[in-house]
């Protein structure tokens, strides 16, 4: 049982390696992307489904692995420190694309990961909590991206709490979710 599991594994990673190899000689189907936010709005979580998505982790784990915090301190401490980086394949109406993702810390000492990643992608993905909304973290490195050229697309994250934590009303989500994307 378990050389079978570990031979669908390796097959599997196999796989994925191929498609991307593949890829990466049709710089038209290469997207790079940063993911970047204030600390604690869930940009690790949402690169682990991300990646989940893509086939490389499994979706059960997904937002649990973090994946991209490969680092002994970034686990104990529970906060992205180091820029990280994963290629993957993902499919959009029937062709592949390479997508080179960059997990970026969002605490204020690490702004200069931040930095150096928004030099090197197209797009980047600005994730902000539902409930604490843009912080100042958020403003900063959204102005990182726009000076550099980046195009920001907003992913609003953790939507869950203000029906959980906050037992907010539907007409009252509306308005605060505005409040977000103002």
């Amino acid at each position: 049982f378990i050389l079978n599991f570990a031979r669908r594994i390796m097959g599997k990673r196999k796989k994925i390696a191929e498609r991307v190899t593949t890829l990466m000689d049709k710089p038209e189907m290469i997207r790079n992307i940063g993911i970047v936010a204030h600390i604690d709005h869930g940009k690790t979580t949402l690169s682990d489904n991300l990646l989940g998505g893509a086939g490389m982790i499994s979706m059960d784990l997904a937002g649990k692995q973090l994946f991209m915090d490969f680092d002994p301190l970034e686990q104990a401490r529970g906060i992205t420190i180091d820029a990280a980086n994963v290629s993957m394949v993902h499919e959009v109406d029937g062709k592949e694309y390479l997508i080179n993702m960059i997990d970026t810390p969002g605490h204020v000492d690490f702004g200069g990961d931040v930095t150096r990643a928004m030099r090197a992608v197209d797009g980047a993905v600005v994730v902000v909590d539902a409930v604490e909304g843009a912080m100042p973290q958020t403003e900063t490195v959204l102005r990182q991206a726009l000076r550099e050229g980046v195009r920001p697309v907003l992913f609003v994250n953790k939507v869950d709490r203000m029906i959980n934590e906050l037992k907010v009303e539907k007409k009252d989500m509306a308005m605060r979710l505005g409040k977000v994307i103002d």
